[in-house]
């Protein structure tokens, strides 16, 4: 097996963390970043409880990357960034489908994410 360096690992790791705490902690902030209309609860000032379910999926992401890259698993690591693609496409799909005219682009950066991840962990294969 080829030895990888870690810098993309803890890169990933670094990001997806960065995003779930977005996600727990500034959950205005990372509806705009996801690319979906601000939706709150009806009769209430609360986010919907959903971003808070998607900050603590990308908590998940990001600390199973920066545990996996310590630990030198690094076909671990590259079988998690395959199965991100699916989650980006996913991902996609809800912002173009729901994300109205003005953030349906926003889309558009979710599968750009299946690109850039996509190639770079089959190259690791």
């Amino acid at each position: 097996m080829a030895t990888f360096s870690p810098i993309p690992g803890y890169t990933l790791g670094t990001a997806f963390t960065g995003l779930g705490l977005v996600g727990l902690f500034l959950p205005k902030t990372a509806y705009e970043t996801f690319g979906l209309p601000l939706e709150l609860l009806p009769g209430q000032q609360g986010i919907s409880p959903m971003l808070y379910a998607k900050g603590v999926r990308d908590l998940c992401f990001g600390i199973t990357y920066l545990v996996l890259q310590y630990k030198g698993m690094n076909e671990a690591v590259t079988v998690l960034s395959q199965a991100l693609c699916l989650v980006a496409l996913g991902d996609g799909l809800i912002v173009w489908t729901y994300g109205g005219r003005k953030l349906k682009v926003k889309a558009f950066g979710h599968w750009f994410g299946i690109l850039g991840l996509g190639f770079w962990s089959t190259w690791r294969m």
